[in-house]
């Protein structure tokens, strides 16, 4: 999804809006939403998160391969982190008083030899809970990223970081990455094409590891090879431009719009009152004030 960059040109309330701010929603939604493991808070960010994401109207053909690739990600960082604390860690609870369902044999890791030793996996409703709440969490954020691939035009991306007062060395380099890694793709492509002509099968190498690895060295040698020379066509194509010595121009200009002004600030009240609220939570255990430090157990687990 990132190397390709597969823009889709659509007409849709997200691909409409200015694309620093949607880069501007998907920063301030993650400073939100990591701010608390309350169930109920969480479920309110991922329901936000399908409602923004619905208006890209991006259909699952077309999304497929990047959701695989978020969905299996997000459920090995939440199983592993489950597995690894053996259930143990469970943010905003007091685990003294769980509801604990089960004990299953496992083994915990240890500051000394052997380093594996013996032990329980607690598996409890506090548990579950916050393993419900960091998947959805995972899924929400990637609700915000995804349209960020699809909706904004490549050609944008380098405008719209140096409109959010990125500098222009930067904004550049994020400009040609974009650029740059799509090529390598095609190269390796035609590289790979080129030497399947030959006869070599990249799915039929034996050996070991460091074996595989050289066996691979048709494959590799030509497009770094090729990469390096285009890298440096390109520095002497901007040295010829003096990049740098002053303040650049670009070509693209971003107009935004009243809406775009509008959800920006929106969002940003949302970030002061919930940080606002995060903090006085740390004073204060009333009800109204205190919940982003609960876990809000939803009552169906606990029948």
């Amino acid at each position: 999804m990132l190397i390709n960059f597969p823009y889709i040109k659509r007409a849709s309330f997200v691909h409409g809006l200015d694309p620093r701010t949607k880069l501007l929603l998907l920063f301030i939604f993650i400073f939100i939403v990591t701010q608390s493991s309350n169930f109920w808070f969480v479920l309110a960010g991922l329901t936000t998160a399908t409602l923004y994401y619905r208006q890209a109207r991006l259909t699952w053909k077309e999304t497929k391969k990047a959701w695989v690739y978020i969905i299996t990600l997000a459920l090995t960082l939440v199983i592993v982190n489950y597995l690894v604390t053996a259930g143990a860690v469970v943010q905003g609870m007091d685990l003294s008083q769980q509801h604990i369902l089960s004990r299953l044999p496992f083994s915990h890791f240890s500051s000394k030899l052997p380093f594996v030793v013996p032990g329980t996996l607690i598996v409890s409703v506090e548990g579950i809970t916050f393993v419900l709440t960091q998947l959805m969490r995972n899924i929400s954020i990637g609700l915000f990223v995804i349209p960020i691939t699809y909706t904004i035009d490549p050609a944008q991306m380098g405008v719209a970081f140096r409109g959010m007062g990125i500098s222009d060395n930067i904004a550049y380099a994020i400009d040609l990455s974009l650029r740059f890694l799509p090529s390598v793709t095609r190269d390796f492509t035609a590289t790979y094409d080129a030497q399947r002509a030959r006869g070599f099968e990249i799915d039929k190498l034996r050996g070991g590891i460091f074996a595989r690895i050289a066996r691979l060295a048709p494959m590799i040698v030509p497009v770094i090879i090729g990469s390096i020379v285009d890298a440096e066509d390109t520095i002497n194509a901007m040295e010829l431009r003096c990049f740098g010595v002053g303040k650049r121009t670009w070509l693209i200009q971003l107009h935004p719009r009243s809406i775009d002004l509008c959800l920006v600030l929106f969002a940003l009240f949302l970030l002061v009152a919930i940080t606002a609220l995060n903090i006085l939570g740390n004073f204060t255990t009333l009800e109204g004030i205190y919940f982003l430090h609960t876990q809000g157990i939803p009552r169906f687990l606990l029948a």
